[in-house]
This record gives structure tokens, sequence and C-alpha cells, in this order.
């Protein structure tokens, strides 16, 4: 039976929502600060990569592909868990000493490619360091075989490990100076929240909400305390005015 027309544009103006934007416009100047941080700090790379390359050093010293990501993390969403300085160090440098390794194997490259990734995601899983970018750095590897086959797992150590490190670095300081807690703070484990939960506790419901990778403990527990104090503010209403 044929749906009514009014039920079938109910429908598709939800799919249609469903597809739209997911995130609210970001507000300020926040957009130019995160752009002009990421630009300034690729910058600094390029020149560190131009001015070895003059000394004589240039080898593997390369820009790749995969660190504009990691810049947009770190500079975009630096309270996100994806881009702390263990996601991005240690991701980065575990994808691609497993996408490394699956060069030197010598399987087919569409072979490689998939193994590769494969690998780098099981491997920033085992060691907690979760970073999107490292599967870009793993594709990145296996597509530049050649280079990779003749540096070896230098390639690892210099251009993902040594460039990886000098973003994370210009992004301590460029956020710090800008406003921006990075890295965010751990949570501690002694005292409780205000909310009388632990930081085990947020932990868990992260992990049950499957949002453990989007946001950190101690962000979501300031998330809900201001959620509490706010709603306790509206309960009580307007303060009344004394009459004089």
């Amino acid at each position: 039976m044929p749906l009514p027309a009014k039920r079938r544009k109910v429908r598709l103006r939800r799919a249609l929502r469903a597809l739209g934007p997911a995130m609210p416009r970001p507000s300020g100047g926040e957009p130019f600060r995160a752009a002009l941080g990421a630009g300034l700090a690729l910058l600094a790379c390029g020149a560190m990569v131009a001015l070895g390359g003059r000394a004589g050093a240039s080898e593997g010293l390369i820009l790749i592909a995969p660190l504009g990501a990691t810049a947009f993390l770190l500079f975009a969403a630096p309270n996100s868990p994806l881009a702390q300085p263990w996601s991005a160090v240690v991701g980065n440098t575990v994808s691609a000493f497993v996408a490394v390794t699956v060069v030197l194997i010598g399987p087919p490259q569409a072979i490689a490619a998939g193994l590769a990734v494969f690998w780098a995601i099981a491997g920033m899983a085992a060691v907690r360091a979760m970073h999107p970018p490292g599967g870009a750095v793993a594709l990145a590897t296996v597509l530049a075989a050649p280079t990779v086959t003749e540096l070896g797992y230098r390639f690892v150590l210099a251009p993902v490990l040594l460039d990886t490190v000098a973003l994370v670095g210009l992004a301590m300081l460029f956020n710090r100076l800008t406003g921006r807690h990075y890295p965010f703070r751990q949570p501690h484990r002694d005292p409780a929240h205000r909310l009388g939960l632990q930081p085990e506790d947020l932990s868990a419901l992260l992990h049950r909400l499957n949002q453990s990778a989007n946001i950190g403990t101690e962000d979501f527990g300031r998330l809900l305390e201001a959620a509490e104090a706010e709603s306790e503010r509206r309960r009580r209403g307007p303060t009344p005015s004394v009459a004089r």
C-alpha cells in the first residue's frame, strides 16, 4: 500500500536533514585561528625540509600528504583524544612501521594497501594511539614504495616521526599562545567529580556510547558539570530583586 504523500514528504525531509551538516557553524575567529596555526606549522615543516636539503641532509626529509590531516586535528580539534601527542606521534609512527614492513615483504600494491591500513589500525588500537591520519600514512607509504624500499625503516624516522614531532611541538606552542589547552589535561584519579562520578565511570560511559575516540574524559566531565549547573540555575529561576 503506497504511503500518503504527506508521510513521504516527512521521510524525505528527514533523509535530507540526515545528510546535512552535523556540526554547528564555528563561532568567532576560531576557523581562522585553526587555519593560521596549521598553515604556519606546515610552512615551518616545509622550511625545515628546504634547509635540510641545502645542508646536504635531504635523505628522508620530505613532506607527506597525511601531515595535512594531522595538522587539521592538532589545530582545529586540539581537545580530541585523536589529536593528543601520544595519539599523533605514536599513531603515525606505528602506521609507518607496519606499512614499511608490508612494502618490504613485497605483495602487489593493491594487496599491500589493504594490508598496511588493516595492520595500521590494529596497531594503533593495540597501543591506544588512534589517529585517523595514521591510516593515510600507511596508504601513502605503500604508494611511495620505490622511496620506501630505498630508505627502509629509516622512512619511519624521517619523514614520519620527525615531521609529526615537529607538528606536535608547534601545536603545543601555537595553541597555548592563542588560548587553547593542548595537550588537554588528563583526569585525576583521586578526587570525585562534583557529579559524584569518578573518571572511571565517565570513561566507561563514553565507551558504552562508543564516543571514547571523540571526546576526552575530562572534557566530558566538564560538559556534564556545566549542563548540571545550567539546569540548576534554570530550576531556581531569576533571583528576585529586593525592593528598596
